[in-house]
């Protein structure tokens, strides 16, 4: 299922769990340009793939991003899109 790309990303985490949109919306600062930015990416990659975005990758993105640590795969560019 692919979500809708022009909702917030608030908005697209409610749909994928409320529980992790709630601890979201609770970020500010670095932990917060480190969740938005793993995210972003993990819902890039499910929408290439064309999969469900998986709530237990959120829930680790922003437990990596509460304790300041940033893990994400290499990033690459390709026409201007990063990928996951």
């Amino acid at each position: 299922m692919t979500f809708n790309v022009t909702l917030p990303l608030e908005e697209r985490l409610k749909l994928i769990d409320h529980i992790q949109a709630r601890r979201y919306s609770k970020l500010s600062g670095t932990g917060l340009d480190i969740a938005t930015e793993g995210i972003l990416r993990h819902l890039r990659a499910c929408d290439r793939m064309d999969v469900n975005p998986d709530v237990a990758a959120v829930r680790e993105i922003i437990d990596d991003a509460i304790n300041g640590r940033r893990v994400f795969a290499e990033t690459v560019t390709v026409d201007d899109r990063y990928a996951a």
